[in-house]
This record gives structure tokens, C-alpha cells and sequence, in this order.
């Protein structure tokens, strides 16, 4: 496993160690939590899980059904 030095005051080191304790874990787990949390990079599950739940929700395309058509651009 990698070490990182990291230099920080003393007043964000203060506010990690207490938000290790609240937490209930050491300085580095929660560190490496808080890492691994900002570095994903997929959907949660509970997020996924969420796809197709509103079945009445409309499509883009039946949003703007009723808007008409654009106007042409003008030239510049």
C-alpha cells in the first residue's frame, strides 16, 4: 500500500481527528473513506435502482410535442 504525506494546520487537522471519532474510525480509515467516497466513479446502486420508477414521467419528445416548430435563424 502507497503513503501519502500530506501537510495540513493545525486547525483541519483538528476537524479530521474529530470527524474520525464521530465517525468511530481511526484518522486514516476515515480519510480513506472520504477518498473512496469522492473518487467513485459509478452510480451508486440505490441511485440505479431508481431508472424506470416513474413510469408517468413523459419523454422528451412528448414535453415538447405542443411547442411548434423553431423559427429559422437569421443570417449574421
Amino acid at each position: 500500500m502507497k503513503q501519502l504525506l500530506l501537510e495540513i494546520d493545525e486547525i483541519t487537522e483538528a476537524k479530521i481527528n474529530a470527524a474520525a471519532k464521530t465517525a468511530g474510525l481511526s484518522t486514516q480509515q476515515w480519510l480513506q473513506q472520504i477518498i473512496a467516497e469522492k473518487t467513485v466513479t459509478t452510480w451508486p446502486n440505490a441511485i440505479k435502482a431508481l431508472a424506470g420508477s416513474w413510469q408517468d414521467l413523459l419523454l422528451a419528445e412528448e414535453l415538447r410535442a405542443g411547442e411548434g416548430q423553431d423559427i429559422a435563424r437569421e443570417d449574421f
